[in-house]
């Protein structure tokens, strides 16, 4: 009998785990906010495999004056990008941190991962978007190193989601 009553206890969870993840993704386009990200041009065959679109954007490599960190970061860390947009509404940096900032009404906090220092001396983070599913046939590429604009949702409670992606050239 207590067998039985675990049994139906863990399925339940099980369950209610599978739906929340479900209400999750779907929660996360009708109350977060939407922003336009661009990425960087890359080489046709880096960028469409089969049916994926694997995403670099120009938002993850932060220059040293826009990084506001007074110890180096460890791999992996939490780090938080602060977003503003340009006069054609994409965003970029204006600054990043370990600590949480304060977004102004145009400007949005996204919560990346700390991946490594470039060459360029430029902070690469990981926004955990870098692979959109999508019948790639729909996107006509004529150039052999495309950019996309890519529509991100982003949740209060810090998940993103890619919403829609275009070809910019």
């Amino acid at each position: 009998m207590i067998r039985k009553k675990l049994l139906m206890g863990l399925v339940g969870f099980q369950i209610l785990f599978l739906f929340g993840m479900v209400l999750s993704g779907y929660l996360i386009e009708r109350v977060g906010e939407t922003v336009t990200l661009q990425t960087k041009a890359m080489p046709h065959e880096d960028i469409i495999f089969n049916d994926s679109i694997y995403l670099r954007f120009t938002a993850e490599e932060i220059r040293p004056e826009n990084w506001f960190m007074t110890e180096a970061p460890e791999r992996n860390q939490v780090i938080y990008v602060l977003l503003t947009p340009n006069e054609q509404g994409l965003y970029q940096v204006k600054a990043a941190s370990d600590k949480k900032m304060d977004a102004d009404d145009q400007e949005v906090i996204m919560k990346t991962r700390y991946s490594h220092k470039s060459q360029e001396m430029t902070h690469v983070v990981r926004f955990g978007i870098d692979q959109y599913q999508t019948d790639t046939s729909d996107f006509q590429v004529n150039r052999s190193q495309p950019r996309f604009k890519v529509e991100i949702a982003l949740s209060p409670w810090g998940q993103s989601k890619v919403v829609d992606i275009e070809v910019i050239d």
